[in-house]
């Protein structure tokens, strides 16, 4: 939270931050979320390929074609 707030500011770091607290807890397979460079609510890249691994959700993992 606070590098999201140092990087961004009050307004937008803030959200960041609640957006990462909320979809980093122990029930979530998804490791890092390091702060992006650019304002955004979602995963990064990197971060988001390697929550849908963990979760399965990759269409080459996928077995119901």
């Amino acid at each position: 939270m606070l590098q999201a707030l140092a990087k961004h500011g009050a307004l937008k770091g803030g959200l960041m931050g609640l957006a990462r607290i909320l979809r980093c807890h122990p029930f979530v397979h998804g490791g890092v979320d390091p702060v992006p460079d650019h304002f955004t609510l979602r995963r990064n890249v990197v971060a988001e390929k390697a929550y849908r691994q963990a979760m399965q959700l990759d269409d080459k993992q996928s077995t119901t074609k």
